[in-house]
């Protein structure tokens, strides 16, 4: 029987979740899972591809893990986001992410009569980091990052420290909780951001049946879990495609008792305003502990270019509805700086609209123009030079509101900035 391992190279919640499950699988299937790529006869690089500098990174890794006396297999979203970049560098096998559950069966057939359908989806991480020499191939300092609870964790546990202190609770409830359990509640996306490629990989919508998601959740509390992460692609459209609704699932789960809290992940802000008066009775219930909004913009103009939901007022109005229903919630966001065409003005509005919306912290991003974006089209690009300004002003604007901001290698990107209130 074949020798299998089966890595991450930087990629998202999602994907890591794919790993456990690609592994589970073929471990009950009689597949000899190892850890060491060495030992291994079969590497499986589950990848990502989400920026710029992270494909570039993982076409890199592909190149020298090929130096292994072993087939490699490429999985994730590199394969339908990089499709001619990775043809110039390999020739072998591929596993896509939105094809994933029927092309798993066919490179890897259900010895043991386990269908991929069956096995229960990945829900805690548990890839470890990297003992051999297998992504040292690279004398990369980031490949540090590889490991998940440094892209992951480390984010809060230095936040924390630093708004309250080593010895406070809520650095220590951090620190001390050492799982989180995963509830992927969808694949799949129903937008259509014009700057996103990850949509190529990772298909159109797929919701869970939602008795399936309150029993993975129901499992979790069996296991002893108590904090929750509700992670998908776009878990805002929840249930669009089978008579559901994300609002609708979270009012199941939050009325479950026990002794829990729960970290969203990712609510578009168009759902988020679709939502918001529905949310009320379920933030209340105190158990949504944070929900991170990636609004990407605060003008109006830019968003419609994004191809966003563009009204701004509507959003903060949503934002500011959900810190009132629940005032200890952490509000959370990510933004694009220098979206093609983006003015100062444009900017401005993204710092007020911050400041006006009391985040608890959020990233900037660069923008990355991606091959086959709509966005890659749109002229003129702002330059290198100009975002560095802006992050600059942006860093005395956010002081002068409470807030620090600050480079963070989140992964391999590089381009990367977080901020938070300064409390």
């Amino acid at each position: 029987m074949k020798k299998i391992t089966v890595l991450n190279v930087g990629g998202c919640i999602e994907r890591w979740l794919d790993a456990d499950r690609i592994r589970d699988y073929l471990s009950k299937n009689r597949y000899i899972i190892v850890d060491k790529p060495e030992d291994a006869e079969i590497i499986i690089l589950v990848t990502c591809a989400v920026f710029n500098e992270v494909a570039d990174y993982t076409l890199d890794i592909i190149e020298n893990f090929q130096k292994y006396d072993a087939e490699l297999v490429v999985a994730g979203c590199l394969p339908d986001i990089e499709p001619l970049r990775l043809s110039k560098i390999f020739n072998g096998r591929i596993l896509t992410t939105k094809g994933l559950d029927r092309e798993i069966e066919n490179l890897f057939p259900p010895l043991g009569n386990v269908r991929f359908g069956e096995v229960d989806d990945g829900s805690v991480l548990t890839a470890k980091d990297d003992k051999t020499n297998s992504f040292k191939l690279l004398e990369n300092p980031l490949t540090n990052y590889l490991k998940i609870d440094k892209i992951y964790s480390k984010i809060r546990r230095y936040i924390l420290r630093n708004l309250f202190g080593e010895k406070s609770a809520s650095y220590k409830n951090f620190t001390e909780r050492k799982n989180l359990y995963h509830l992927r509640i969808c694949w799949g996306c129903a937008g259509n951001c014009s700057f996103c490629a990850t949509k190529k990989a990772v298909g159109p919508l797929r919701s869970k049946p939602l008795d399936q998601c309150v029993k993975e959740f129901k499992g979790g509390l069996s296991k002893g879990y108590k904090n929750f992460v509700i992670c998908s692609d776009d878990p805002g459209a929840y249930g669009l495609d089978i008579g559901s609704s994300f609002v609708k699932l979270l009012d199941e789960i939050t009325k479950i008792k026990g002794d829990y809290k729960i970290d969203i992940s990712g609510l578009s802000p168009g759902m988020t305003v679709k939502y918001v008066d529905q949310l009320g009775e379920i933030f209340r219930r105190g158990k949504i502990r944070s929900i991170l909004i990636p609004v990407q913009s605060g003008s109006e103009r830019i968003l419609k270019l994004m191809r966003r939901y563009p009204n701004a007022d509507k959003i903060k109005d949503a934002f500011l509805k959900l810190k009132n229903f629940y005032p200890e919630l952490s509000l959370e966001t990510q933004c694009i700086v220098g979206f093609p065409t983006e003015t100062w003005e444009d900017f401005e509005k993204t710092l007020n609209f911050i400041k006006e919306c009391n985040f608890y912290f959020g990233f900037f991003y660069v923008f990355s123009s991606r091959d086959g974006t709509d966005a890659a089209e749109i002229e003129p690009k702002v330059s290198k030079k100009e975002i560095n300004k802006r992050l600059r002003y942006a860093k005395r604007f956010l002081g002068r509101a409470g807030y620090k901001l600050s480079p963070f290698k989140l992964g391999v990107s590089k381009n990367t900035y977080v901020f938070y209130l300064n409390k």
